[in-house]
Protein backbone atom coordinates (compact mmCIF):
# COMPACT_ATOMS: atom_id res chain seq x y z
CA UNK A 1 0.00 0.00 0.00
CA UNK A 2 1.36 3.60 -1.18
CA UNK A 3 2.12 6.29 1.25
CA UNK A 4 -0.09 9.58 0.57
CA UNK A 5 2.01 12.32 -1.34
CA UNK A 6 2.45 15.53 0.60
CA UNK A 7 -0.22 16.92 -1.92
CA UNK A 8 -2.58 14.18 -0.98
CA UNK A 9 -2.02 14.54 2.48
CA UNK A 10 -2.93 18.17 2.37
CA UNK A 11 -5.98 17.52 0.54
CA UNK A 12 -6.97 14.32 3.11
CA UNK A 13 -6.44 17.08 5.80
CA UNK A 14 -8.45 19.87 4.19
CA UNK A 15 -11.28 17.85 3.80
CA UNK A 16 -11.34 16.52 7.10
CA UNK A 17 -11.06 19.70 8.34
CA UNK A 18 -14.18 20.89 6.59
CA UNK A 19 -16.00 18.08 7.89
CA UNK A 20 -14.65 19.29 11.81
CA UNK A 21 -16.19 22.92 11.26
CA UNK A 22 -19.99 21.18 10.64
CA UNK A 23 -19.81 19.04 12.84
CA UNK A 24 -18.81 21.59 15.36
CA UNK A 25 -21.59 23.79 14.34
CA UNK A 26 -23.76 21.41 15.07
CA UNK A 27 -22.32 20.07 18.38
CA UNK A 28 -22.37 23.90 19.61
CA UNK A 29 -26.07 23.74 18.07
CA UNK A 30 -27.28 20.41 20.39
CA UNK A 31 -25.25 21.47 23.53
CA UNK A 32 -28.87 21.94 25.61
CA UNK A 33 -29.82 18.28 24.67
CA UNK A 34 -27.19 17.20 27.07
CA UNK A 35 -28.36 17.86 29.58
CA UNK A 36 -30.92 14.77 29.24
CA UNK A 37 -29.30 11.63 29.66
CA UNK A 38 -31.46 9.83 27.28
CA UNK A 39 -30.72 12.42 24.60
CA UNK A 40 -27.09 12.49 24.52
CA UNK A 41 -27.06 9.11 21.65
CA UNK A 42 -29.00 11.55 19.60
CA UNK A 43 -26.24 14.28 20.09
CA UNK A 44 -23.25 11.75 19.08
CA UNK A 45 -25.45 10.78 15.73
CA UNK A 46 -25.98 13.98 14.71
CA UNK A 47 -22.96 15.21 14.90
CA UNK A 48 -21.41 12.46 12.86
CA UNK A 49 -24.37 12.61 10.14
CA UNK A 50 -22.89 16.14 9.53
CA UNK A 51 -19.47 15.16 9.32
CA UNK A 52 -19.78 12.06 7.00
CA UNK A 53 -22.08 14.46 4.84
CA UNK A 54 -19.38 16.64 4.26
CA UNK A 55 -16.79 14.07 4.07
CA UNK A 56 -18.66 12.00 1.50
CA UNK A 57 -19.66 14.70 -0.56
CA UNK A 58 -15.78 16.51 -0.71
CA UNK A 59 -14.58 12.24 -1.70
CA UNK A 60 -17.06 12.05 -4.04
CA UNK A 61 -15.84 14.60 -5.90
CA UNK A 62 -12.60 13.24 -5.76
CA UNK A 63 -12.99 10.41 -6.85
CA UNK A 64 -15.16 11.65 -9.89
CA UNK A 65 -12.49 13.61 -11.05
CA UNK A 66 -9.83 10.75 -10.76
CA UNK A 67 -11.91 7.87 -11.50
CA UNK A 68 -15.34 9.09 -13.36
CA UNK A 69 -13.40 12.22 -15.14
CA UNK A 70 -14.83 10.60 -18.85
CA UNK A 71 -18.02 9.61 -18.21
CA UNK A 72 -19.15 12.45 -15.59
CA UNK A 73 -19.61 16.28 -15.82
CA UNK A 74 -16.17 18.51 -15.68
CA UNK A 75 -17.91 21.17 -13.63
CA UNK A 76 -19.73 19.76 -11.32
CA UNK A 77 -19.89 17.66 -7.98
CA UNK A 78 -21.98 15.03 -9.30
CA UNK A 79 -20.17 12.16 -7.42
CA UNK A 80 -20.33 13.79 -4.02
CA UNK A 81 -23.63 14.94 -4.44
CA UNK A 82 -24.64 11.50 -5.46
CA UNK A 83 -23.29 9.90 -2.33
CA UNK A 84 -24.50 13.08 0.17
CA UNK A 85 -28.20 11.82 -1.48
CA UNK A 86 -27.47 7.79 -0.87
CA UNK A 87 -25.97 8.48 2.60
CA UNK A 88 -29.14 10.32 3.74
CA UNK A 89 -30.99 7.73 2.38
CA UNK A 90 -29.54 5.08 4.28
CA UNK A 91 -29.53 6.79 7.53
CA UNK A 92 -33.30 7.35 7.41
CA UNK A 93 -33.96 4.00 6.22
CA UNK A 94 -31.77 2.23 8.92
CA UNK A 95 -33.60 4.51 11.65
CA UNK A 96 -36.87 3.88 9.77
CA UNK A 97 -35.95 0.24 9.88
CA UNK A 98 -34.98 0.86 13.87
CA UNK A 99 -38.09 1.92 14.76
CA UNK A 100 -37.05 5.17 15.95
CA UNK A 101 -38.25 7.36 13.02
CA UNK A 102 -41.24 6.62 10.68
CA UNK A 103 -40.86 7.75 6.85
CA UNK A 104 -42.93 10.73 7.53
CA UNK A 105 -40.86 12.15 10.20
CA UNK A 106 -38.07 12.62 7.00
CA UNK A 107 -40.52 14.34 4.44
CA UNK A 108 -40.36 10.44 2.75
CA UNK A 109 -44.00 10.75 1.73
CA UNK A 110 -45.82 11.46 -1.93
CA UNK A 111 -48.97 12.13 -0.34
CA UNK A 112 -49.09 16.05 0.63
CA UNK A 113 -51.18 17.49 2.97
CA UNK A 114 -53.77 19.70 2.92
CA UNK A 115 -53.13 23.12 1.73
CA UNK A 116 -50.15 22.80 -0.02
CA UNK A 117 -51.82 23.99 -2.71
CA UNK A 118 -51.91 27.54 -1.08
CA UNK A 119 -48.34 27.07 0.51
CA UNK A 120 -47.51 26.63 -3.28
CA UNK A 121 -49.80 29.50 -4.75
CA UNK A 122 -49.02 31.79 -1.64
CA UNK A 123 -45.54 30.74 -0.58
CA UNK A 124 -43.36 29.70 -2.90
CA UNK A 125 -44.55 31.59 -6.07
CA UNK A 126 -43.97 34.85 -4.55
CA UNK A 127 -40.94 33.56 -3.00
CA UNK A 128 -39.32 32.24 -6.64
CA UNK A 129 -40.67 35.97 -7.92
CA UNK A 130 -38.78 38.13 -5.43
CA UNK A 131 -35.32 36.08 -5.38
CA UNK A 132 -35.52 36.33 -9.54
CA UNK A 133 -36.17 40.08 -9.53
CA UNK A 134 -33.44 40.39 -6.56
CA UNK A 135 -30.86 37.75 -8.80
CA UNK A 136 -31.85 40.39 -12.01
CA UNK A 137 -30.81 43.31 -9.88
CA UNK A 138 -27.45 42.65 -7.88
CA UNK A 139 -26.56 38.69 -8.56
CA UNK A 140 -27.18 38.17 -11.88
CA UNK A 141 -24.61 36.42 -14.37
CA UNK A 142 -23.35 38.38 -17.76
CA UNK A 143 -23.90 34.64 -19.57
CA UNK A 144 -25.44 31.77 -19.54
CA UNK A 145 -24.97 28.91 -18.15
CA UNK A 146 -23.62 25.95 -20.17
CA UNK A 147 -25.52 22.61 -20.31
CA UNK A 148 -23.78 20.65 -17.89
CA UNK A 149 -24.99 23.50 -15.37
CA UNK A 150 -28.26 23.51 -15.96
CA UNK A 151 -28.60 19.96 -15.66
CA UNK A 152 -26.83 20.03 -12.19
CA UNK A 153 -28.50 22.71 -10.60
CA UNK A 154 -31.82 21.02 -11.97
CA UNK A 155 -31.80 18.27 -9.92
CA UNK A 156 -28.23 17.29 -7.44
CA UNK A 157 -28.77 19.97 -4.95
CA UNK A 158 -32.04 19.56 -4.24
CA UNK A 159 -32.43 15.99 -4.08
CA UNK A 160 -29.06 15.83 -1.93
CA UNK A 161 -29.03 19.08 0.33
CA UNK A 162 -33.11 18.36 1.13
CA UNK A 163 -32.85 14.93 2.31
CA UNK A 164 -29.71 15.48 4.15
CA UNK A 165 -31.03 18.65 5.66
CA UNK A 166 -34.79 19.10 5.55
CA UNK A 167 -34.74 15.41 5.81
CA UNK A 168 -32.36 13.51 8.52
CA UNK A 169 -31.06 16.66 10.02
CA UNK A 170 -34.15 18.32 10.65
CA UNK A 171 -36.12 15.30 12.35
CA UNK A 172 -32.53 14.93 14.18
CA UNK A 173 -32.73 18.39 15.29
CA UNK A 174 -36.45 18.05 16.26
CA UNK A 175 -36.25 14.70 18.41
CA UNK A 176 -33.71 16.74 20.72
CA UNK A 177 -35.88 19.64 21.38
CA UNK A 178 -39.26 20.08 22.28
CA UNK A 179 -40.12 22.94 21.52
CA UNK A 180 -43.17 23.62 18.89
CA UNK A 181 -44.89 27.01 17.24
CA UNK A 182 -47.73 27.28 14.47
CA UNK A 183 -46.44 29.77 11.51
CA UNK A 184 -48.39 29.46 8.39
CA UNK A 185 -49.83 25.77 8.76
CA UNK A 186 -46.09 24.40 9.88
CA UNK A 187 -45.25 23.07 13.18
CA UNK A 188 -41.92 24.91 14.00
CA UNK A 189 -39.25 23.64 15.97
CA UNK A 190 -36.27 24.20 17.22
CA UNK A 191 -34.79 22.13 14.04
CA UNK A 192 -35.78 24.51 11.12
CA UNK A 193 -33.09 27.36 12.76
CA UNK A 194 -30.57 24.65 13.43
CA UNK A 195 -30.47 23.37 9.66
CA UNK A 196 -30.20 27.04 8.36
CA UNK A 197 -27.76 28.37 10.48
CA UNK A 198 -25.61 25.19 9.58
CA UNK A 199 -27.00 25.42 5.95
CA UNK A 200 -25.74 29.04 5.84
CA UNK A 201 -22.68 28.45 7.51
CA UNK A 202 -21.64 25.40 4.79
CA UNK A 203 -22.74 27.98 1.77
CA UNK A 204 -20.77 30.88 3.88
CA UNK A 205 -17.39 29.63 5.29
CA UNK A 206 -14.97 27.36 4.36
CA UNK A 207 -10.94 26.35 4.20
CA UNK A 208 -8.93 25.98 1.11
CA UNK A 209 -6.20 23.49 0.69
CA UNK A 210 -3.63 25.94 2.31
CA UNK A 211 -6.05 25.67 5.17
CA UNK A 212 -6.82 29.35 5.32
CA UNK A 213 -10.52 30.30 6.31
CA UNK A 214 -12.57 32.14 4.00
CA UNK A 215 -15.91 34.21 4.45
CA UNK A 216 -18.78 35.11 2.33
CA UNK A 217 -21.01 36.90 4.22
CA UNK A 218 -23.49 37.54 1.69
CA UNK A 219 -24.11 33.74 0.43
CA UNK A 220 -23.93 32.52 3.97
CA UNK A 221 -26.88 34.67 4.85
CA UNK A 222 -28.84 34.45 1.84
CA UNK A 223 -28.48 30.49 2.19
CA UNK A 224 -29.57 30.77 5.69
CA UNK A 225 -32.49 32.60 4.33
CA UNK A 226 -33.27 30.17 2.20
CA UNK A 227 -32.92 26.94 4.69
CA UNK A 228 -35.43 28.75 6.87
CA UNK A 229 -38.28 29.00 4.06
CA UNK A 230 -37.22 25.44 2.86
CA UNK A 231 -38.03 24.12 6.11
CA UNK A 232 -40.99 25.92 6.83
CA UNK A 233 -42.26 24.54 3.68
CA UNK A 234 -41.47 20.87 4.28
CA UNK A 235 -43.34 20.96 7.54
CA UNK A 236 -45.78 22.96 5.49
CA UNK A 237 -46.51 20.29 3.23
CA UNK A 238 -44.96 17.20 5.48
CA UNK A 239 -43.12 16.16 2.27
CA UNK A 240 -39.65 16.76 0.37
CA UNK A 241 -41.23 17.06 -2.81
CA UNK A 242 -42.26 20.60 -3.04
CA UNK A 243 -38.62 21.53 -1.09
CA UNK A 244 -36.87 19.63 -3.56
CA UNK A 245 -38.43 21.02 -6.48
CA UNK A 246 -38.47 24.28 -5.01
CA UNK A 247 -34.38 24.11 -3.90
CA UNK A 248 -33.72 23.09 -7.67
CA UNK A 249 -35.86 26.35 -9.01
CA UNK A 250 -33.78 28.98 -6.47
CA UNK A 251 -30.31 27.32 -7.84
CA UNK A 252 -31.48 27.67 -11.81
CA UNK A 253 -32.95 31.17 -11.18
CA UNK A 254 -29.30 32.13 -9.44
CA UNK A 255 -27.41 30.76 -12.31
CA UNK A 256 -29.50 31.13 -15.54
CA UNK A 257 -31.67 34.85 -14.43
CA UNK A 258 -29.50 37.42 -15.99
CA UNK A 259 -27.80 40.48 -14.27
CA UNK A 260 -30.13 43.80 -16.11
CA UNK A 261 -29.21 46.32 -13.22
Amino acid sequence: MRSLSRKEGVTLLFRFANAGIFAATALLLVLPALRTSEKRRWVLLLALVVAADSVVTSFGGHWQVTYFASIAGKNWNWGGKGLSFCLSLAIAAMLIAARKFAAPDFGLALRQAPGTGRAFLFGVVPFLVLLAAATAKWFGHDALPDRETIWFQATMPGLAEELSFRGVLLALFDRLFAMRFNLGGAEIGYGVFATSVIFGIGHGIALDHALALHWDIVNGLSAAAIGLFLAWLRLRTKSLVLPIVAHNAINLIFFCVPRLG
